[in-house]
């Protein structure tokens, strides 16, 4: 690890209640923004940019107060986010994707949740598109069942309406304690943090946020949602399928999730299930030959036992409790 610059940004030494990281990775241009939004906070949260190896690497001279740690290697967003978590100073952790905009300072509001529920250990808030469309920014725990509702609610997520989606939105309305919250903005205590040692780094991208707060809940800590805490999401909008590598990803890590968390049943149900949508989408169109090929592939060869064993022998948690 570096520097972003050959000039250590200055900043003071007084801890900040909240430690702000920042994962860098691609759109420099909105890192720069969120940045100059975090350091003119009224909250003064201390400010910590990880250059997870971007092309475009992160310039930190404009911004004194802000510290930046560069990655010469890009080892999945979990990975930046627990080495710039590493480096905070402050009693709360609150991890940012690079793509927000706050139309008012949203960490007083989710530090005071925190505080006033000391069981407590992730706080989120309500995510909006730039237009002010509700977008998804919590759930329930990874299911089948959950898997065919949270497909219908993405296609209109971005579609930008729909029966399923008006009804998560009503229920957005009130706090709530879901099972995980979205990794585009999760406020921590620090001390359930570093109980569960932050992300898991074998997730590369995607489930590293509901994994975290799987391991919370099992560890005793309580999971937030803030309906009254407002922040712009730019992301959340772009359709998955446009990457390849993106597709790969989500697939990959939604069967390490099942092998750690679900029953041998439900891990073969998807399985099965997984095979026959990629090769429905190829057949129309959705996703190349080859690409298809890939898919299937991986979910017939992904290492259930391996991973599971492995996963239980790490963990400090309580035993999974086994679930179909």
């Amino acid at each position: 690890m570096a520097t972003c610059t050959d000039r250590v940004a200055t900043w003071t030494d007084r801890v900040a209640t909240v430690s702000a990281v920042v994962i860098h990775f691609g759109r420099r241009d909105l890192t720069d923004g969120l940045a100059a939004q975090l350091l003119a906070l009224p909250s003064a949260p201390e400010v910590i940019v990880v250059d997870n190896a971007a092309a475009e690497p992160f310039d930190a001279t404009p911004f004194p107060g802000l510290r930046c740690i560069r990655l010469e290697e890009n080892r999945g967003y979990g990975f930046a986010c627990n080495r710039g978590a590493e480096a905070t100073r402050g009693e709360y952790i609150c991890i940012l994707n690079n793509d927000l905009e706050f139309p008012q300072d949203p960490l007083p509001a989710l530090v005071a949740a925190l505080e006033a529920r000391p069981d407590a250990g992730v706080a989120g808030p309500a995510l909006r598109f730039p237009d002010g469309r509700f977008q998804l920014s919590y759930g329930a725990q990874p299911s089948l069942a959950a898997e065919f509702l949270e497909r219908r609610r993405q296609q209109q997520n971005r579609a930008g309406g729909g029966t399923e989606l008006a009804a998560r939105e009503r229920e957005a309305a009130a706090p709530l304690e879901p099972h995980w919250v979205t990794g585009a903005c999760m406020l921590f205590r620090r001390d359930a943090w570093e109980q569960v040692s932050g992300f898991d780094e074998a997730y590369f991208f995607y489930f590293e946020d509901i994994d975290i707060c799987t391991r919370l809940r099992r560890a005793g800590w309580s999971v937030l949602y803030r309906p009254d805490v407002r922040v712009v999401h730019h992301g959340g909008a772009s359709n998955p399928l446009a990457n390849p590598r993106f597709v790969l990803s989500y697939r990959r890590e939604q069967l390490r999730y099942y092998a750690r968390y679900r029953g041998r049943v439900s891990f073969f149900l998807l399985q099965r299930y997984l095979s026959w949508k990629f090769s429905r989408m190829e057949a129309a169109g959705a996703i190349d030959a080859a690409l298809a090929e890939q898919l299937r592939t991986l979910v017939r060869d992904f290492p259930h036992a391996a991973e599971r064993r492995a996963f239980r022998s790490s963990s400090t948690l309580p035993p999974i409790q086994e679930q179909t």
